[in-house]
């Protein structure tokens, strides 16, 4: 039993640590489209999805990366 709870602990840390750090790499892959970051979001396992891609989207908007729709 101890072994289980061990193997799901590890196993939570690991997708909260994923799902927490989207890497440049990841979020880059979706340019400016918001469909494709939402299923880069959920390729990960991603629960907070539209709230990330949105903020992310507008980040790329402020900083002129992507038009502003």
């Amino acid at each position: 039993m101890t072994r289980f709870m061990t193997c799901v602990t590890v196993l939570a840390a690991l997708a909260g640590f994923d799902l927490y750090s989207m890497t440049p790499a990841r979020a880059d892959a979706w340019g400016c489209s918001y469909e494709k970051c939402l299923a880069a979001c959920a390729k990960v396992g991603g629960q907070r999805c539209s709230l990330y891609c949105t903020k992310k989207l507008q980040e790329k908007q402020a900083s002129k990366v992507c038009p502003a729709s």
